[in-house]
């Protein structure tokens, strides 16, 4: 426990003094996941985070309560993978792309 307590301290803190600031919705894609049973944080909450992109959205549920990344660690793993393997493969092409265009971006 005494490990943990530098952890648990920093969790409450950032809780405790953040504040939400209204600003246009990210252009990048948000993937936001979720324990079924979790009695914190329900699925409409979790929806909410569309709000925030003009990309894709997307939202999955794994079974498990708020610490269902512990029991569900392999498949929370294979679906970060999977969201972010088109995004890779998108940034790999960049330098690529900002040469073809003479090296001018948004062209």
């Amino acid at each position: 426990m005494h490990l943990m307590e530098p952890i648990v301290r920093a969790d409450f803190s950032v809780c405790e003094t953040y504040s939400y600031q209204d600003e246009p919705p990210l252009q990048c894609p948000i993937s936001a996941f979720g324990g079924l049973q979790d009695p914190d944080i329900s699925q409409e909450q979790l929806q909410g985070w569309k709000q925030q992109t003009r990309r894709l959205f997307k939202r999955t549920m794994f079974e498990g309560d708020h610490f269902y990344l512990h029991t569900q660690r392999d498949a929370l793993l294979q679906h970060i993978a999977q969201d972010l393997t088109p995004i890779l493969n998108h940034l790999s092409r960049v330098p690529y792309l900002y040469q073809k265009r003479g090296g001018r971006i948004g062209s």
